[in-house]
């Protein structure tokens, strides 16, 4: 199955859960993160802002902030197919970006150094538990992610109905560190 075919399957699996079930889900995945020693050791986590049946971010954001963590999303500059770290000061204080995802409000004394990141929680199409992970296809994070200190960490964050057994990998992507489900937390050897 190429990608495609393999996005618009994941997608309509995603899109098939129900509220209760994400809810139940989110809960659970929530609980793991927070619970993981590379999150709870982080002073900057660059979260995303979720988008079209996601794992919902807020409760990620929320805690972060009330942990006294700097926490930051990205904002896309599309023409440099480029993403730039932002603090975000409060849950709920967001922009419309770039593909209709929501994004911090862009200001330069919000920008946080890459440099800076100590754990990245990503989003993302599928994922398999060698730490492959499909994206949407535009390169972002695949530009963004190597970037990093090599000691930050890489966390995925999906529904199980998101896990395949192997993600198609190229010699430009990422290997993630850990993916986070309802069912677990899968860490790379």
């Amino acid at each position: 199955m190429d990608k495609k075919a393999m996005r618009q399957e994941l997608l309509a699996k995603r899109k098939a859960l129900t509220e209760v079930q994400r809810r139940e889900y989110e809960e659970a995945i929530l609980r793991q993160l927070t619970a993981m020693p590379e999150v709870q050791e982080a002073k900057v986590l660059l979260l995303y802002l979720d988008f079209r049946g996601e794992v919902s971010s807020e409760g990620m954001i929320r805690w972060g902030i009330a942990q006294g963590k700097t926490v930051c999303a990205p904002v896309t500059v599309v023409d440099e197919r480029r993403l730039i770290p932002v603090r975000i000061e409060a849950a709920g204080e967001y922009d419309v970006g770039a593909y209709g995802i929501r994004e911090p409000k862009m200001r330069e004394d919000r920008v946080v150094g890459v440099e800076a990141i100590d754990a990245v929680i990503l989003p993302g199409v599928g994922f398999d538990r060698k730490g492959g992970r499909l994206g949407y296809g535009g390169g972002y994070y695949d530009r963004f992610l190597p970037r990093l200190r090599p000691d930050a960490n890489k966390i995925a964050v999906a529904y199980e109905v998101q896990v395949i057994e192997a993600v198609p990998m190229e010699e430009h992507d990422t290997i993630l560190d850990a993916l986070v489900t309802e069912t677990g937390v899968w860490r790379r050897d």
